[in-house]
């Protein structure tokens, strides 16, 4: 069963500090970029490396202390038709990814349509080389940080009083939530990662091929998006 402090811990990562972000740090953030503040970007990317990684780091030290097993987190590696399915959904992904990516940078329009898609998150992308290298570290940082934390710990909490399901649908809500400071469009598309990633864990029985799909997205899109902003700045 959950002790007190793993009721405290699920708290702060997911009401207490989306909260923070949401009406302070993202809005602060924010203001730094439209003001042309240099390295704004470089320091958010490395606050949340070190928010995430100190999550993790609480949920692996509760682990520890109580002596629970990795695999009642999904930390396992698993097998038959369930090892396929989570091999193949990523490698499936990198695949479509390098094809898009192809395809976007013959495509100036497309780039422009992208680009302006994606202005409501300039803040967030990366549009320097420095900025696009730390970023890379928060795609890897995210895809095992936030699956431990929402797919893996968090339905681990939730389940005895909800059981499985319902407790990986809660997981997929908060999580949707964590990413509200993006506006609502990419909030919802949090929540339909989030919903992908929980079913994949659900099926498999396992977090890990969440962790590599999830790094894929978030480096597919940040990859594409870094490209197409690159191509206009060196064609302006």
């Amino acid at each position: 069963m959950p002790h007190a402090l793993d009721v405290a811990l699920v708290m702060l990562f997911g009401a207490v500090w989306p909260l923070i972000e949401y009406f302070w740090l993202w809005p602060r953030h924010v203001r730094a970029v439209a003001a042309g503040m240099p390295g704004a970007r470089s320091r958010t990317y490395a606050r949340a490396l070190v928010e995430q990684w100190a999550l993790a780091a609480a949920v692996g030290a509760l682990t520890v202390a109580f002596a629970r097993s990795p695999a009642s987190l999904g930390l396992r590696v698993p097998g038959g038709w369930r090892l396929g399915l989570g091999v193949s959904l990523p490698l499936m992904y990198l695949a479509l990814i390098v094809v898009q990516g192809r395809a976007l940078a013959a495509r100036p329009e497309a780039q422009a349509r992208l680009r302006q898609k994606l202005e409501p998150l300039r803040a967030l992308l990366p549009h320097t080389p420095a900025e696009f290298r730390l970023f890379v570290s928060l795609c890897f940082t995210a895809g095992i940080c936030e699956e431990l934390l929402f797919r893996g710990y968090l339905v681990w909490v939730l389940q005895p009083w909800l059981g499985l399901w319902t407790a990986a649908g809660v997981s997929m809500v908060v999580f949707g939530l964590a990413h509200a400071y993006q506006g609502l469009e990419f909030g919802v598309r949090a929540f339909a990662a989030g919903a992908v990633m929980g079913l994949l864990a659900l099926a498999t029985g396992s977090i890990l091929p969440g962790m590599a799909l999830h790094a894929l997205v978030d480096l597919g899109s940040g990859w594409i998006t870094y490209s197409a902003i690159r191509l206009h700045d060196r064609a302006s």
